[in-house]
């Protein structure tokens, strides 16, 4: 069984099976190919894979769940989309489980989205953001200072991984109090910085200042390793489930940095309950993408019930 065969040549093999054996369209060949080189854009920007050297068996369930749910909640796709996403998928992995090529199929297990319907947001509710917080700022490490700057823009300032990573220091305005910088889409992004931001980030950068950075990028970059480069997206994934393990947050596993994002929209949702302001700071396209944070939660809807008069 060659499991370490790498992802593009598999894609390659499978769509030659399509064409050969299959006898598919060459319009439905042009979505299998979209959708495979898609997903790995996705596994390059979100995982910090080098495609090049990607193999079949690095790939597990949990980043198709997150690049199928990011469809929908971060892409602004619709359930349709991201249902015939999921079948070139789950065609690709049957493909290689029917070649030997693979043991098992890691998109069985994911459902498909009922058409027009969005899910609700899973993000941090209660006293888990302060549990959360209070991990990072209670854990003794030379990058403690850094870990709570990002955790603290995620919350504060609600942005993507990718745009996290990539911020530089001179995409700071300390007298404004803001970030400018191009988002996803390479649209610019204004983003107003909470005094919590400006005051952890100020904390950070005399630590900064301590690593010896490896390149330009890194001479350039806000968040660096502890190595002395620009900080990767992994690293990033990483550290937030470790601290929301360390605050005992539930389902610690799932907690991710875009949770987080939701987090920072499901607040900011509440307090404001403006969706155009909601919009802009997320930098979404579309309106009905934002309107996914106008849910409420269990205790809302009770308190809401029981405020009705008796009958």
């Amino acid at each position: 069984m060659q499991q370490n065969l790498k992802y593009k040549q598999a894609v390659k093999s499978f769509i030659k099976y399509l064409i050969a054996e299959r006898g598919y369209s060459e319009l439905t060949i042009k979505e299998y190919q979209s959708d495979l080189n898609l997903f790995a854009r996705y596994l390059k920007n979100e995982f910090d894979y080098n495609i090049d050297k990607l193999t079949i068996d690095e790939i597990n369930q949990f980043q198709l769940a997150e690049f199928l749910s990011d469809i929908i909640l971060i892409n602004d796709n619709s359930a349709a989309t991201r249902n015939r996403k999921l079948y070139s998928l789950r065609s690709f992995f049957n493909f290689l489980v029917k070649r030997n090529l693979l043991t098992y199929n890691p998109s069985l297990s994911i459902d498909a989205t009922k058409v027009n319907l969005k899910s609700e947001p899973v993000y941090l509710k209660g006293t888990d953001i302060q549990d959360y917080l209070k991990a990072i700022e209670n854990y003794k490490s030379k990058a403690q200072s850094r870990d709570l700057a990002i955790n603290k823009m995620f919350l504060y300032c609600g942005l993507r991984i990718s745009e996290l990573v990539n911020l530089n220091l001179d995409d700071i305005n300390y007298e404004d109090k803001s970030i400018k910088f191009y988002g996803k889409g390479n649209k610019e992004r204004y983003v107003p910085l909470h005094q919590e931001v400006i005051s952890a980030i100020k904390n950070y950068l005399p630590d900064r200042a301590q690593i010896e950075t490896n390149n330009q990028d890194a001479i350039q970059a806000l968040f660096l390793s502890n190595r002395g480069n620009r900080i990767n997206v992994r690293t990033v994934q990483m550290m937030v489930k470790k601290y929301a393990k360390l605050a005992g947050v539930k389902n610690a596993d799932d907690v991710t940095p875009h949770k987080l994002r939701h987090t920072f929209a499901s607040m900011l949702y509440k307090q404001t309950k403006d969706l155009r302001i909601l919009q802009e700071l997320l930098g979404h396209s579309s309106i009905s993408t934002t309107q996914i944070y106008t849910h409420t939660d269990k205790e809302e809807r009770k308190r809401a019930v029981e405020q009705l008069p008796e009958l």
